[in-house]
């Protein structure tokens, strides 16, 4: 079985980040029990489909991190929204493109685990077009 269009466009995103070297992996769900960052789609529906039914999908994208070191946590959030929104190029498949990577909420902290490791939470909203 072949994977969604939304999923391959998370996936580009998830690899976008991973690029970027940070304190640990990025994931799906919810974080880990290490220091850790994960992501998930929020609800989302197409802004706009056209004759051809293709789509236009503003999807947001939950991004949460946790770590020991507030300073290393936040620095890793921060450098997630200013790459991925300042980039020119954006992945492409073979049925979908993303056209662009805007903030929705900036990384904030969220609270504070009893092990001491501090938990900060943002928001992207990935725009990706399908043609298919």
């Amino acid at each position: 079985m072949s994977e969604s269009i939304l999923n391959q466009a998370i996936e580009a995103v998830m690899d976008l980040i991973d690029a970027l070297s940070l304190f640990a992996p990025i994931t799906r769900g919810a974080l880990g029990t290490g220091d850790s960052l994960s992501c998930e789609i929020g609800p989302t529906s197409p802004e706009t489909v056209w004759i051809d039914k293709n789509k236009y999908i503003p999807v947001d994208l939950t991004v949460n991190g946790k770590h020991g070191n507030l300073q290393t946590l936040s620095d890793s959030m921060n450098l997630i929204h200013e790459n991925l929104t300042m980039m020119r190029e954006y992945p492409t498949g073979s049925e979908w493109q993303i056209v662009d990577i805007a903030t929705l909420t900036e990384p904030q902290v969220i609270g504070r685990e009893q092990d001491n490791k501090w938990m900060m939470a943002s928001a992207l909203t990935i725009k990706v077009a399908t043609s298919k």
